[in-house]
């Protein structure tokens, strides 16, 4: 017998379905905002690739969430462990009825607002192809990653059946899913890509060392990912009471005390104090904070945010360590800073703080004396960084074989700069890349022992055309 519009929708909650849909909105920012992050740290020449592939990634991810990959990570009918079914591909049941019995929300709700997760999960790491990888191929490494890495992750930590829920792991808002899986995603990419500079084929190297072309898009970029934060972490309760409440407050905090931390501990390492760090600290907090914003007293937040936030800027030299060129840094700030914060889970847990939504019954960590805790979470871990890194390195190596999909660009379309070499728009109406206007410059006029000026500049055969460019645009 059928259920009707008014049996079935009865128990939903006009308060909790604004909220998440507001909060669906928020979190929508987080993607563009994270090329904004990354793109500030590169050079001005490759800005307008992260743009595009923010977009890109939205989108493309957004139609393989509806066709089905909303369906197979959270399907509540499937009985498998590890994956969902398809009776929720492409929105094609009731989604005006509860995902789950008696649930406040409709199930088209839930997808508004789930939808960004895999999104910014996937912009994380793909964002490693700054100043060397190619656009397309990327796109295309992202999607076999969401099927192959953050679904099975996600139903595995948050589906009815999933078997890390029922081992009794605790991940509130994405710790595993998101944040471990694509700082191991990003430190695979970036090694497959191998440094900025090298020659094909090359994994490891010399870690290239400039500014940046805009700490201040970083500075935008960060602190709307820090807003939208907020409804990331507490729209995931789809709910709004009293717990509510605590995790907003833990997601501001966890950001305050380790940008604190991260910035006096850069002060004290380097002797000066940067707004880099400062950008990489309140990332670091809100990884910390994610899979455990629901289970924490604030107090906890604020231990575990200095303690996250001062291992991740001690283990920033990783990557001269390792010669992998991971400019983002993602490895450090969404893996290690995950990965710690999946430990401090396992100890700092709250059964009180679960339980103040009202139904939300736990065991909580060592703090309530519930010692096996720390195991589980260190059994979510392992599993998400080995089949993060076995299937993220699969699909790197299938996706550059396939004809036209070469991942990496040569060391001409380097040089040229990503948005010269793919391009239609770059940053100013040179390029952005005065050292090759120049060369051209030079080579146009057939210049030999002889010399000329150039808008007032003495140019000869023996100047630097990065010189020329500086002093010029000095002149202008």
């Amino acid at each position: 017998m059928s259920t009707s519009f008014e049996e079935g929708t009865a128990t939903l909650s006009p308060a909790d379905m604004s909220y998440i849909l507001f909060c669906s909105f928020a979190v929508f920012l987080i993607t563009p905002a994270i090329a904004m992050f990354y793109g500030g740290a590169l050079k001005r020449s490759s800005m307008v690739q992260l743009m595009l592939q923010s977009y890109l990634v939205t989108a493309s991810v957004a139609v393989l969430w509806y066709l089905f990959g909303f369906s197979i990570s959270t399907s509540p009918t499937s009985t498998n462990s590890m994956i969902g079914n398809m009776k929720m591909a492409a929105l094609r049941s009731k989604e005006e009825f509860p995902l789950y019995e008696e649930g406040s929300l409709p199930t088209i709700v839930i997808f508004c607002f789930n939808v960004f997760f895999p999104i910014a999960t996937v912009q994380i790491f793909v964002g490693s192809i700054g100043e060397r990888g190619r656009l397309l191929p990327s796109i295309i490494v992202g999607l076999l990653f969401v099927i192959a890495v953050y679904c099975p992750m996600a139903y595995s930590v948050w589906g009815p059946t999933g078997w890390l829920l029922e081992l009794g792991a605790l991940d509130f808002a994405g710790g595993g899913p998101v944040h471990i899986s694509s700082g191991v995603a990003s430190m695979c990419y970036s090694w497959y890509l191998g440094p900025r500079g090298g020659k094909l084929g090359q994994r490891t190297g010399t870690i290239p060392k400039y500014r940046g072309h805009s700490q201040m898009t970083t500075f935008l970029g960060v602190t709307l990912i820090w807003g939208a934060w907020f409804c990331f972490n507490s729209g995931t309760l789809l709910a709004v009471n009293p717990r509510t409440g605590y995790i907003f407050a833990n997601t501001f905090l966890a950001g305050c005390f380790a940008m604190l931390a991260y910035v006096a501990t850069d002060k004290i390492l380097t002797g000066k104090y940067s707004v880099q760090a400062a950008c990489e600290g309140v990332i670091v907090g809100l990884v910390n904070i994610t899979p455990s914003c629901g289970f924490y007293y604030p107090w906890a937040t604020a231990v575990t945010s200095i303690l996250t936030a001062t291992f991740c800027r001690l283990l920033e030299p990783v990557n001269e360590w390792t010669g992998i060129d991971d400019y983002s840094k993602s490895g450090v700030v969404h893996g290690i800073g995950g990965i710690f914060g999946g430990i401090f889970t396992g100890i700092f847990a709250s059964k009180h703080i679960a339980s103040t939504d009202g139904y939300t019954e736990i065991d909580g960590g060592w703090i309530d004396g519930h010692w096996i805790q720390l195991g589980y979470e260190l059994a979510a871990i392992v599993t998400m960084v080995a089949w993060t890194a076995v299937f993220t390195l699969i699909i790197l190596y299938v996706v550059d074989h396939i004809p036209g999909l070469r991942i990496r660009a040569t060391p001409e379309e380097e040089e040229m700069g990503m948005d010269l070499y793919e391009m239609a728009e770059t940053l100013d109406e040179f390029g952005n890349d005065y050292d090759e206007f120049f060369k051209a410059y030079i080579k146009y006029k057939s210049m030999k022992e002889t010399y000329e000026v150039v808008q007032g500049v003495e140019v000869t055969s023996e100047s630097s055309p990065v010189e020329i460019g500086e002093k010029t645009m000095t002149q202008v």
